[in-house]
């Protein structure tokens, strides 16, 4: 288990000259925020609502990176009169994007369409960001070589520059090119991140900030890490927020060295996705809304007042599967992870489905295409792909198991009692023969008398164990 970080400031070392370390107040500024809204728990939709001071006074933070990070999962509209504006490097402002028509593609696929839209509406009223211009945009999808890619730059008010990678879609070929992460390096989107922040780089002067939630974070600490020196000086930090980590090679490799102090990594406390390869690198552990995988959704993550709601450890159920994974993982070569990840995708990639909400919907077609495509998969590799899903199903619920046994338990003494109760009043009504047929007609057609007496007896035993 790495060792984890509090909220670590940038060393002086690795700031870029004429930029302020993050989380660092500017001398003499007071911060500035809606009434009341500084000590109450929210998101960081809630953050950009309430939290109103300027980069100027407090500069770029991680709640701030997360912000960013999400609206590179908007989507533009290829045919919208200002996507070439958007694509350029000079870029558009960013109240641009206020542009409802647009809205049903921009925010359609999200996970929270309502909550992006807040969001947007939020950024554009505030200070802090509305300033700022949109410039940049690139998208890259392709099933043949099993990429999907998407970034866009932010201008900063400030005269920074914050590179923003979107993370996995819903796409099968975005999940399948995270899954690759496991036994090839670098996948197609790591190279293109690589190339991207170069150019961005070179197009953008300023101190640099990069980053990017899910697979956006591992895009944007890889891009980091292989960005030419003289560019490299220019980054203030790298955030990942909930991205998978990397293998052990390139961690111990010199390029990750020279960056280490500058990445900020933050967890949810159930992270899954974020503890792959989750060796070396130092993170921030924040408290969720969410349950177990459903944390990755940043919606559910908590911010009070400026600053993400920390927690001490990582859930019990992220701590089974990490270990799960990494078991896996050193019992087989990359080769053989490769052959598991295939299969799996070919079992899926049966249904002709681009996105996982095509099976869902449509499963009364795909289930029998899946099944068709499972049973050509070698038993050995069957067997493998069971372990994987059982291990996620096992985390879901690990660490959960002692709230439910106590909520079950003090449930199921109120049960108990209330039965007792019922029962021996009802028992009491009986006649003493049960072969008293009218007796027992006049209680109701439906009454077992031996059952009752049985559950009677049952519940009193169970009252004194308990």
């Amino acid at each position: 288990m790495p060792k984890q970080k509090k909220g670590r400031a940038a060393s002086a070392s690795s700031i870029p000259a004429g930029a302020k370390p993050a989380g660092k107040r500017a001398s003499g500024a007071e911060p500035v925020s809606v009434p009341g809204a500084a000590s109450s728990e929210g998101n960081f939709v809630t953050y950009v609502q309430t939290q109103l001071d300027t980069l100027d006074a407090r500069p770029l933070g991680a709640v701030d990176s997360l912000v960013l990070s999400w609206i590179s999962y908007f989507r533009l509209r290829e045919d919208a009169p200002c996507y070439a504006g958007f694509c350029s490097w000079e870029g558009l402002p960013v109240t641009e994007l206020l542009r409802a028509e647009d809205f049903g593609v921009m925010f359609g696929d999200s996970w929270d369409p309502e909550g992006s839209r807040d969001l947007l509406f939020a950024v554009c009223a505030n200070p802090r960001f509305r300033g700022m211009r949109v410039c940049g945009y690139r998208t890259s999808f392709s099933e043949l070589a099993e990429e999907q890619f998407a970034a866009m730059t932010f201008r900063l008010p400030d005269g920074s520059v914050y590179v923003a990678f979107r993370g996995t879609d819903s796409t099968l070929v975005g999940w399948k090119e995270d899954f690759n992460m496991a036994f090839q390096s670098p996948v197609p989107a790591q190279v293109s991140a690589a190339e991207y922040l170069e150019e961005a780089a070179r197009a953008c002067p300023g101190p640099l900030f990069v980053g990017g939630h899910s697979k956006g974070g591992n895009l944007a600490v890889y891009a980091a890490i292989m960005c030419p020196h003289a560019l490299q000086d220019r980054i203030v930090r790298a955030f990942s927020h909930d991205g998978p980590g990397f293998n052990e090679n390139f961690l111990r490799g010199a390029g990750f060295a020279r960056m280490r102090d500058r990445v900020d990594k933050t967890l949810p406390r159930s992270s899954i996705f974020g503890m792959i390869f989750e060796d070396q690198e130092d993170y921030a552990i924040v408290d969720s809304t969410g349950f177990s995988l459903l944390q990755h959704n940043p919606f559910t993550w908590v911010v009070e007042g400026n600053e993400f709601k920390q927690v001490e450890h990582i859930s019990a159920g992220a701590r089974y599967l990490d270990k799960t994974l990494a078991d896996w993982m050193a019992r087989i070569t990359p080769e053989e992870r490769g052959e598991v990840i295939d299969a799996f995708f070919d079992i899926i990639g049966a249904t002709d489905a681009t996105y996982f909400a095509e099976i869902r919907d449509n499963w009364q077609e795909s289930l029998p295409k899946m099944i068709a495509a499972a049973s050509e998969v070698p038993p050995e590799t069957r067997e493998l792909i069971k372990r994987v899903i059982a291990a996620l199903l096992r985390a879901a619920t690990v660490g959960k198991v002692a709230g439910a046994a106590s909520r079950a338990a003090d449930a199921a003494g109120q049960f108990i009692e209330a039965a007792s109760q019922a029962a021996s009043e009802l028992s009491a009504q009986l006649p003493a023969s049960t072969q008293d047929a009218a007796a027992i007609a006049r209680l109701g057609e439906q009454v077992d008398a031996d059952a009752l007496k049985s559950l009677a007896r049952l519940a009193e035993l169970y009252r004194v164990e308990e």
